[in-house]
């Protein structure tokens, strides 16, 4: 690894490559990292399973443009059998179907990134496949203590970090929150510190995407991004049961 260093005199008529984006808007940039999280059993994979078909087709993903590309989705919560079924009703429903760009993982324990064995078996996957968007769901599987284990939480990051330096993919962690901090005026909401775990996440990501419950079968997506240009207004979801997945409301 070399270390480039530019000459301020002429810093700012350098030009740099435009490294074309996965989700537009700054929410999900080529080479970067981000986090989805929320409470569970709100819908936060159903979400993701949607991002996966559209970015796979291109396809605008909650009014957010994309880009076609390859996604390795490993889903260590649900098994295949479930999940198949789900999809399937999904696919149907946004008339999207899954092709040759979209990888699936499921069916297994975790594979642990904080580990020497997991971290093998990963990039192994990766060095195949080639993906350029690796979706994690969720982040409490795939290390081998809890999240709040600020060693276990860095070696994991640090790994991540070697994949999107030397394979230029892009991550997007799917994570929980915190139980809600009640004092006497009612609930505080932390905004990203509502994450389990280290705080070092929250650091770490070039993106955050919150997902709130508002009422029954709707929530809103909340958005913190580094590299957008201009600020990324909430959206407001409704789960549609006939389709499978969320729909963009008022």
């Amino acid at each position: 690894m070399s270390i480039d260093v530019y000459d301020g005199t002429s810093y700012l008529v350098q030009v740099f490559p435009d490294l074309p984006y996965i989700i537009g808007n700054g929410v999900m940039p080529t080479a970067m990292k981000g986090i989805m999280f929320g409470p569970p059993k709100k819908g936060k994979s159903i979400v993701l399973n949607q991002l996966a078909l559209s970015v796979v087709h291109g396809k605008d993903w909650f009014g957010f443009k994309t880009n076609p590309k390859k996604v390795l989705y490993m889903n260590f919560e649900v098994g295949h059998k479930s999940w198949q079924r789900r999809l399937k009703k999904l696919c149907y429903g946004m008339s999207l179907f899954p092709t040759g760009n979209l990888c699936l993982v499921s069916d297994l324990m975790g594979v642990r990134l904080d580990m020497a064995t997991g971290q093998a078996e990963m990039e192994k996957v990766v060095a195949i496949h080639r993906p350029h968007l690796i979706i994690l769901d969720p982040f409490k599987k795939i290390i081998s203590a809890s999240s709040t284990s600020e060693e276990n939480v860095l070696a994991c990051t640090d790994f991540l970090d070697k994949l999107i330096f030397n394979y230029g993919v892009s991550v997007l962690i799917c994570h929980h929150t915190r139980k809600s901090k009640v004092v006497q005026s009612g609930v505080i909401d932390l905004g990203a510190q509502e994450m389990t775990g280290t705080y070092h996440l929250a650091q770490w990501v070039d993106s955050i995407i919150s997902l709130v419950p508002v009422a029954q079968d709707k929530v809103r997506l909340e958005f913190e991004l580094r590299h957008a240009e201009d600020i990324v207004q909430p959206i407001n979801l409704a789960l549609n049961r006939n389709l499978a997945g969320f729909e963009v409301v008022p």
